[in-house]
């Protein structure tokens, strides 16, 4: 109420001078409607100059100024900052350290080792007898890694070796049990697609999927069976027939060759044995990289040849 009062004071002061021009200009304003003495002369109205348009030209406005363009931060996201220290990102960015920055691009070549294993249970899917094998595997790998994501292409050997094993189809009777042993092998051209989760800069979590193709080679022996003597209804304890009708013409029989070093044909001539074979597995696995020039990798996954565990090492270029 104070500010209120002063206020209204001030203002007061202000209004009291014009008040008293007010008053000025009101009695000249009277005096001047008063009539003029004849004897003044009449004011004389300015003339233009000769030629000049009197009239004063008209007002151009002019175009307001083009907004100004704005490239505010706001609008833009900022760049993905990797994760690290500032001495690690200022590293990786000479080329040293094991970050890898957002958008950059990196290429990785090395080797590869997995063990393979083929459970008996998927064996039995095609028929009965058999065993679990453990193959053996390895080869070169190239990887392309960027943001997080890698291709992963490999070309790797496979042994699928296995010894004398008891084996015959699920839809055929006792008699057609024989012995089969492999010496085949596969050259796969696989890629792997992973993705990965990070802990740390040199610690991640890969998962993804692997797909190729298997060339396969080698020989397929199978070689008919029969029980010897207190063997009845154990395969396991079966032996090879020396010939047709030999030693038990019960089970050595001659409605087939399958005899000495019998070797089964491929697919291509007429045989069972595959030519190529699929590759497809999900994986899953952890990365290590302690530093821009080495990774190294844990691969367990489970595919089309059963579950596999594997060893990667790679030169970062």
């Amino acid at each position: 109420m104070a500010h209120t009062v002063r206020a209204r004071r001030v203002w007061s002061w202000f209004l009291l001078p014009g008040l008293a021009l007010s008053s000025a200009a009101l009695s000249s304003t009277v005096a001047s409607a008063q009539p003029a003495d004849p004897a003044d002369p009449p004011a004389e109205e300015p003339t233009a100059a000769p030629g000049v348009d009197p009239t004063p030209p008209p007002s151009v406005e002019e175009p307001p100024p083009p907004p100004e363009e704005t490239t505010g931060d706001s609008t833009v996201p900022p760049p993905p900052v990797p994760q690290g220290s500032d001495s690690e990102v200022a590293d990786a960015r000479a080329g040293d350290s094991a970050v890898e920055l957002p958008g950059k691009t990196y290429y990785f070549v090395g080797l590869r080792y997995r063990t393979i294993i083929v459970p008996k249970f998927m064996v039995n899917l095609f028929g009965d007898g058999g065993r679990t094998v453990v193959v053996h595997s390895g080869g070169p790998e190239f990887a392309i890694r960027k943001d997080g994501f890698e291709y992963n292409f490999g070309l790797w050997f496979a042994n699928y070796a296995m010894d004398d094993t008891p084996f015959k189809s699920t839809s055929d009777g006792e008699k057609a049990w024989e012995i089969v042993n492999s010496k085949m092998k596969a050259i796969y051209i696989t890629s792997d697609f992973l993705w990965s989760q990070e802990f740390s800069p040199a610690f991640s979590l890969n998962y993804g999927a692997g797909v190729g193709l298997g060339f396969m080679f080698g020989d397929l022996n199978r070689v008919q069976a029969y029980p010897r003597a207190g063997s009845a209804g154990n395969p396991e304890d079966y032996e090879r027939c020396s010939g047709p009708g030999t030693p038990d013409p019960n089970f050595c029989g001659t409605d087939n060759d399958h005899y000495g070093d019998y070797n089964e044909p491929s697919w291509a001539d007429g045989g069972s044995k595959p030519i190529v074979f699929p590759w497809l597995a999900l994986q899953t696995g952890l990365r290590f990289k302690p530093a821009k020039s080495f990774v190294a990798r844990l691969d367990l996954g489970f595919g089309t040849s059963g579950f596999f565990v594997g060893l990667g090492a790679d030169y970062g270029l």
